[in-house]
């Protein structure tokens, strides 16, 4: 920090005009050094000097020696004094003038080259090659369960045998006027009909033997309703109708291979 109080003194760079140093600085206010310049409006103003009264002199320069009334000795000192602080305000000014120039004509320091990254190109990305639509591969063809022809034919004629002595069995029931054993014979007629729609059938007969047992079915139903009207000829009559049908059943059945 200067010690230097603001005020005009000689400037460090032109030796006929005086300069503004506002205590820290110089400033850009200059004036000629032979009339007195009166100090600058600034927002702080500084404390007024007396030196700013008097004709700047010239850097490093003597002052002429003030002449000192001899009656007034006092005044003499005090005038040598004043002579003696400008030589020494003048020489300061001169110091930090050539100092402050110095920091207003330093090269400024070149600014550090800016390095550009540049990015290295990306890469293509490469075009997916189209996949061909997968061929669909065709579904196996189910399976046909190879079922023994000669099994079916011997299970088949077993069910139509028991079907053919219920029918005899009914029959004789109705000979003997028993209504209660109608009953059980047609339930177990359908028993015997369930047993032949629950067997594997060769691919032969895979369509007629189905047919088959509809038509049974049929029969099986007239007759039961006949039992139900407790009349011997019209029971007889599905009898009939019946035992016909088991045999066209049969005949399906033995065509089986």
């Amino acid at each position: 920090m200067s010690n230097v109080p603001a005020g005009w003194y000689p400037s460090p760079e032109d030796s006929t005009q005086v300069r503004y140093w506002d205590g820290a600085q110089w400033t850009q206010h200059s004036a000629p050094a032979a009339a007195p310049v009166p100090a600058p409006v600034v927002d702080s103003a500084p404390p007024a000097l007396s030196a700013a009264a008097y004709p700047a002199p010239a850097p490093f320069a003597s002052p002429a020696p003030i002449a000192a009334p001899a009656s007034a000795k006092k005044k003499w000192l005090i005038g040598g004094a004043i002579a003696a602080g400008v030589i020494v305000v003048g020489s300061v000014g001169a110091a930090i003038g050539s100092g402050g120039s110095d920091r207003d004509e330093a090269p400024q320091a070149s600014a550090a080259p800016v390095v550009v990254q540049t990015e290295e190109p990306a890469e293509p990305t490469p075009t997916p090659t189209p996949t061909p639509p997968a061929t669909p591969t065709p579904a196996p063809a189910p399976e046909v369960p190879v079922v023994d022809a000669v099994a079916f034919r011997a299970q088949a004629g077993s069910h139509l045998d028991d079907m053919n002595k219920d029918l005899d069995d009914i029959i004789v029931t109705v000979q003997e006027n028993g209504f209660w054993r109608l009953l059980s014979n047609t339930g177990e007629l359908a028993f015997n009909s369930g047993q032949l729609d629950a067997l594997e059938v060769p691919a032969n007969v895979a369509v007629a033997w189905p047919e088959s047992l509809v038509s049974l079915e049929a029969t099986l139903d007239v007759l039961s309703d006949a039992v139900s009207t407790q009349d011997g000829a019209t029971i007889l009559a599905a009898v009939d109708s019946v035992r016909a049908q088991v045999e066209a059943t049969r005949g399906v059945a033995d065509s089986a291979l």
